[in-house]
């Protein structure tokens, strides 16, 4: 064993210490028993560290090693105390049940049988300050068994922290006391306890965004992580007294399997956990994208089938997590019943909604003391068709929770659901039935997950579930993006969107009779994720046999399979090309071919960008993909003469409302003005924005810059003499002061002058008070820039906190000499 090894022998800490006290009491060294520990704790987790990546063990190791330090400090502390008093220490919370991560808080009970605090001072700070000289960040209550029994019954964190007490030294007694007197009040306050900490859950759940699928998850705090699981523990021995797992007296919420299962899953994110403080030298829980990939080498992943190591790290995560959630719900549920079962109520009947549904016959189903359950478990064990009829009936009443037994049964026989199963058009009809018609979605689909079901009924959604994009593209997992894309879709169609969304709310109001094919297609817009070597054509076969499947027509199935395979098809043509050109628009609609096709482009356009982040949807992005949509539709309609009369009307209408917001300037000058601009360049900025950079143009210094905050982008124009390299350097003048350029329109005048129109995305959101920053440091780096000399360009600083120097970008050039009547398209991607 290595010298650092070497501390982890049974007594090597306390052997250690004591060398250090005698030093102490020779006068030798002062401080030498926190600078003794502090060492031992040092070599002792990177001993820990280097041997294991089992979180589990560790924790527990360093807990003990803390105990030994603490067996030493009070054996040496004891003679401070008064003659015939006595104490004893415990450990509490996180170190009361065995794990203490590297960085986390060293919680203490010092129980003493009633002295003054005169007298328990000298034995209190020998005992803490070696721990704080030693680094650890320590929390102590010095409480009589009285004082402290007290305290729990008035403050909930003083509760959940004593009931993971845990003796560690000193007078057993005194201790056992202190435990008696708390394990009263445990029996008195349970039901006060459980509800307390349900709101606080919830509460918290609330703050991490009611998401567990994050693609920067808090792996402590967030949904689905460690203290949910505690949270299950603390219940657990609040109403049985006893930990997790342990058989009470009675029967149980909480079954061995499920604890079992529990266990796995912890024992996953302490791995995590331990390792995540040690990368970032504190107590930190974010899994941030930047320690992702040196976690996953930690933990033994590796590049594998497509995915990249951190990918499946965190695929790995979030299935965890998804478990931790299914397990969570499946235990509230329990505690539910439980209460209900002691009230005696008679049962209610199944409402009438649920008494029928397409697939006919008699209904299995149930109310069970307020709960949706089966009326026979053998019988829905027998038939995958009961699974998706369960499902059917929560879609159409969402306010009637799940039964945990309905839960339990269904994820135990998901596996059911074979190719047979999956074949049967009554359970085709039921799921589609299902989604079309849910009052919520997100949750329906979200438990079908939790459950296994959705993934044995459609593989590739399985096969997607947990999965992440190693990037700052996404916020969420890829079968949470579905999820949350196909809960945007449900509000379009119920018109809460209308006003932001209007094309797509007509397109659903106009095809109610093909909303199961909006609904298929945009459930299946991420499936090409699941294929190994994904291309365009073998994710439209997929998804077009998963389609037909499920029942749709040859023609709409076939709708489905070419759009939900280019999900990103409309979105990039709307943000890369110059739609102010006829050749650009046509060019997408040959593509495009069908109304059919277009209406679902759309749609499936809107549901991603709302679903993929806060800042993905915004007005430039609407207007653009709006003017894509309105030129296809009018090319599909009538053709060339169609899409040049609707660009014409544009231009017109855009030349007119300019016109208009010039009407100040002096008749001549207006005129002369307006004629150095073309159609194409007014049906490209919005006439507002045309009348700011106009105001810029008449400027008599030449040179200027205005930027604004508008809606929900920043928006930043530039007039200044043209010469080579100047929309380089405007461009990195805005990545320099942290911004992420939408789109620039520019404009090169006939007396060597140019208007360039940005729009931009500020570097933290629309945050008033950082937005207001970023415009005034924009403003300045862009006048620097206009004004700089081609030999001089800006001097471009990386911002603190950008994350972009995290990822990989291969370097791609595309030059496409057909895009543009005027132009040649260069499209470049790289760092």
């Amino acid at each position: 064993m290595s010298e650092s090894g070497g501390i982890l022998r049974a007594g090597a800490v306390r052997a250690r210490l004591e060398a250090a006290f005698d030093a102490e009491r020779s006068g030798q060294s002062y401080g030498a028993v926190g600078a003794a520990l502090k060492k031992s704790l040092i070599e002792a987790r990177r001993a820990l560290l280097e041997q294991y990546a089992r979180g589990d063990i560790i924790v527990a190791r360093l807990s003990q090693i803390v105990d030994e330090a603490l067996v030493a400090l009070v054996g040496e502390a004891n003679g401070l105390l008064p003659p015939k008093s006595r104490a004893a220490v415990a450990a509490t919370g996180g170190y009361g049940r065995g794990q203490l991560a590297p960085l986390s808080d060293v919680d203490l009970l010092i129980l003493h049988s009633g002295l003054s605090e005169d007298a328990l001072k000298p034995f209190v700070s020998a005992i803490i300050f070696p721990l704080f000289d030693a680094g650890l960040i320590v929390g102590q209550g010095v409480h009589t068994p009285q004082s402290a029994a007290k305290l729990a019954e008035n403050e909930v964190t003083a509760m959940t922290a004593f009931l993971d007490a845990r003796f560690i030294v000193g007078d057993e007694k005194l201790f056992k006391d202190f435990a008696s007197k708390f394990e009263m009040l445990r029996w008195r306050t349970k039901a006060k306890f459980v509800k307390a900490k349900r709101a606080e859950q919830e509460k918290r759940h609330e703050r991490s965004n009611q998401s567990r699928y994050l693609s920067e998850p808090d792996l402590k705090e967030g949904k689905g992580g460690l203290r949910d699981i505690h949270v299950i523990g603390w219940i657990y021995r609040a109403l049985y007294g006893r930990p997790l797992g342990e058989a009470p007296k009675r029967g149980a919420i909480f079954r061995p399997d499920d604890a079992q299962s529990l266990k796995k899953a912890e024992r996953f994110l302490l791995s995590v956990r331990v390792h995540l403080h040690d990368l970032r030298g504190r107590p930190d829980e974010r899994l941030t994208f930047d320690v992702q990939p040196m976690l996953a080498e930690r933990l033994g992943y590796a590049d594998r089938g497509g995915m990249t190591a951190a990918e499946r790290m965190m695929k790995h995560y979030f299935v965890t997590t998804m478990e931790i959630g299914r397990l969570t719900r499946i235990f509230w549920a329990r505690i539910e019943e439980e209460n209900a079962k002691l009230l005696d109520r008679a049962p209610l009947p199944l409402p009438k909604a649920l008494q029928s549904d397409e697939a006919g016959g008699r209904i299995n189903l149930r109310l069970k003391n307020g709960r949706l359950d089966f009326a026979s478990a053998s019988a829905a064990a027998k038939n995958p068709a009961e699974l998706f009829r369960y499902f059917r009936a929560f879609a159409k009443r969402p306010e009637i929770d799940f039964h945990p037994d309905a839960l339990d049964l269904i994820s135990k026989n998901a596996n059911a659901v074979t190719s047979e199963a999956r074949r049967d058009p009554v359970v085709a009809q039921l799921f589609k039935a299902s989604i079309v018609s849910a009052k919520d979605p997100i949750k329906l689909l979200r438990v079908m997950s939790e459950t296994g079901l959705l993934g044995k009924y459609i593989p590739c959604l399985g096969q997607i579930t947990g999965r992440v994009e190693f990037g700052l593209y996404r916020r969420y997992s890829l079968e949470e993006h579905v999820f949350q894309s196909i809960g945007v879709l449900s509000r379009i169609r119920a018109g809460d969107l209308a006003e932001e969304h209007p094309i797509a709310t007509r397109i659903l109001e106009r095809n109610e009779d093909r909303l199961a094919t909006f609904y298929i297609g945009v459930l299946l817009h991420q499936a090409g994720w699941s294929l190994k070597e994904p291309s365009t054509e073998e994710a439209e076969a997929l998804i077009g046999r998963v389609a037909r499947r499920l029942r749709l027509s040859d023609e709409d199935a076939a709708v489905v399979a070419w759009c939900a395979a280019r999900p990103f098809f409309m979105i990039d043509v709307a943000h890369r090309r110059n739609l102010g050109e006829a050749r650009a628009i046509k060019g997408f609609a040959e593509a495009v071919r069908t109304p059919e096709n277009l209406d679902l482009l759309l749609v499936i356009a809107v549901c991603h960008l709302r679903a993929v982040s806060a800042t993905a949807w915004d007005n430039w992005t609407k207007k653009q993909i709006t003017a894509l949509y309105c030129g296809a539709e009018a090319f599909l309609k009538g053709g060339d003469e169609a899409l040049a009369a609707w660009m014409s009307e544009r231009a017109g209408k855009s030349r007119k409302d300019a016109e208009v917001l010039l009407e100040d300037w002096p008749k001549a000058e207006r005129a002369a003005f307006m004629r150095r601009l073309s159609d194409e360049t007014l049906a490209m900025i919005e006439p507002d924005a045309f009348a700011r950079a106009a105001d810029l143009a008449r400027s008599p210094e030449g040179c200027g810059v205005a930027a604004s905050i508008r809606d929900d982008d920043v928006e930043a124009i530039v007039y200044a003499d043209d010469r080579p390299g100047l929309l380089a350097d405007l461009a990195g003048a805005v990545a320099g002061a942290g911004g992420n350029v939408r789109s620039v329109h520019a404009v090169t005048l006939d007396d060597g002058k140019i208007i360039d129109v940005f729009a931009l995305q500020p570097p933290d959101g629309l945050n008033p008070d950082a937005t207001a920053d970023f415009v005034r440091r924009l403003h300045a780096a862009l006048l620097a820039a206009a004004r700089s000399k081609p030999s001089q360009p800006p001097s471009l600083v990386r911002r603190i906190g950008d994350k972009r120097a995290l990822f990989s970008v291969p370097a791609r050039v595309r030059v496409d000499a057909d895009a543009s009547d005027s132009a040649v398209v260069v499209e470049a991607e790289g760092r």
